[in-house]
């Protein structure tokens, strides 16, 4: 078992990972609501589905947070995950044929969420693997 002062650490750690991918989520988002129909989209994709999803995704990883501030480390755990992996979702981006020409900002924006989304995640699964040995 873990002492007090290095589980501090890792939760101060993990707050600032799950706020830096928050802030490169709206980074993102805000950047892909103003020039949505520039951005490559799938012709079903809406700017309000964009924005509803942001919100849920949003809620995903504060509750998460929730979790691990209760003590209830495995449920905040596997929340961080589907947190990660809503954020990297960005990179379909470059999975949607289209016409669009990608400026560098939106190349930037992506990254940066995709980036930080791998830092959390392997954050998460270095930390997951110390608490269970």
């Amino acid at each position: 078992m873990q002492n007090k002062a290095v589980l501090f650490k890792q939760h101060a750690r993990l707050l600032f990972i799950v706020l830096a991918n928050f802030l490169a989520s709206i980074l993102h988002y805000v950047h892909n609501i103003m020039y949505f129909e520039h951005y490559p989209e799938p012709d079903w994709l809406a700017a309000n589905v964009v924005d509803y999803f942001w919100f849920i995704m949003t809620f995903v990883g504060l509750y998460a947070l929730l979790c691990l501030a209760k003590q209830r480390i495995k449920h905040a755990m596997w929340l961080l995950y589907l947190y990660t992996a809503m954020n990297m979702l960005s990179v379909l981006h470059y999975a949607v044929d289209s016409d669009n020409v990608m400026t560098t900002a939106m190349h930037v924006l992506i990254w940066l969420e995709t980036v930080v989304a791998i830092w959390l995640i392997i954050f998460v699964a270095k930390t997951r693997l110390a608490t269970t040995n």
